[in-house]
């Protein structure tokens, strides 16, 4: 077993390696994912020791490469997605490079391909959209970040009347921060959230295709740029995943009170247009020249 401060000292090289491959196109045309000076110097340091790192630190230290690998790619690209195998597969990226670092016989920079060319052929396999819109010359990532807007900015552009709102209310991706959940409850309104990453009172960090829904819970849901945006884009890139919206979307309707509300942005024609008219109220209204909101209300 390494002693606490080498396994810092890992962590640490690990997340600043992350840091200088921020933002970077890791299937541009010209390689751009590079060990960083640093990183080498300091591995070549202390790799002799690595064959004292125990199961356990192994784990912990691929645990936490998976949140930095997962907050890397999110932030460039809100619609990546991974499961739980996937999860379990940037774990094992990671055991690979250890396991290699382990034979001071490998060179550095057999390492430093072999890596992240399993990190390329993981991202095509999982995400394989991410590989069509960035295989090109282009050495930053094409980017879809979304914004995290104020509480009362998101009831003005979805016309929620506040004073109207009573009972539960959920918000389904509220962001880190969950503004509109804070905001909510501020105004001694029943708000929870959820996210995949959240620090916010009442919300809670989960992914909403494992979240408990539950039957006939919520007054309203609500969903700005979350939930829609994602399933409109799997729509056109992931059969797989976008089945699974489909069926999640509808643990949600089930989730609604009588007379409850979903109130989300974007719209999603081709879905709500095949929903049962006479289980279901659907209207759409514009936010601008580009977006329709919809709110659909359970009879």
């Amino acid at each position: 077993m390494i002693n606490d401060n080498m396994l810092e000292e890992i962590s640490q090289i690990m997340e600043n390696q992350f840091i200088f491959n921020e933002n970077k196109n890791i299937f541009c045309n010209t390689n751009q994912l590079l060990f960083h000076k640093d990183t080498v110097n300091k591995v070549l340091k202390f790799r002799e020791n690595l064959c004292d790192i125990s199961l356990e630190q192994i784990t912990h230290l691929a645990y936490k490469y998976q949140n930095n690998f997962l907050s890397q790619f999110y932030m460039i690209n809100q619609y990546t997605y991974f499961n739980e195998e996937s999860l379990q597969n940037i774990r094992n990226i990671f055991i690979s490079l250890i396991n290699e670092l382990q034979e001071v016989s490998i060179p550095i920079e057999d390492i430093e391909s072999r890596h992240y060319n399993r990190i390329n052929t993981f991202i095509k396999l999982s995400n394989p959209s991410i590989f069509e819109i960035n295989q090109n010359d282009n050495e930053i990532s094409k980017q879809f970040v979304c914004a995290q807007y104020t509480g009362e900015f998101l009831c003005d552009l979805l016309d929620i009347d506040v004073s109207n709102i009573k009972g539960l209310v959920l918000d389904i991706g509220c962001g880190l921060d969950g503004n509109l959940v804070t905001y909510l409850r501020k105004m001694n309104i029943e708000a929870n959230g959820i996210d995949r990453k959240t620090n916010a009172p009442g919300c809670t960090s989960i992914d909403w295709f494992m979240f408990d829904y539950d039957f006939e819970k919520w007054d309203l849901i609500i969903s700005n740029l979350s939930f829609s945006s994602h399933f409109l884009y799997h729509h056109l890139y992931n059969e797989e995943i976008s089945n699974q919206y489909a069926s999640t979307y509808m643990k949600i309707l089930s989730s609604l009170k009588k007379n409850g509300q979903w109130v989300y942005a974007p719209s999603i024609p081709f879905f709500e247009d095949v929903l049962p008219k006479q289980l279901y109220k659907i209207e759409r209204n514009p936010i601008d020249s580009e977006f329709l909101k919809t709110t659909i209300t359970k009879i």
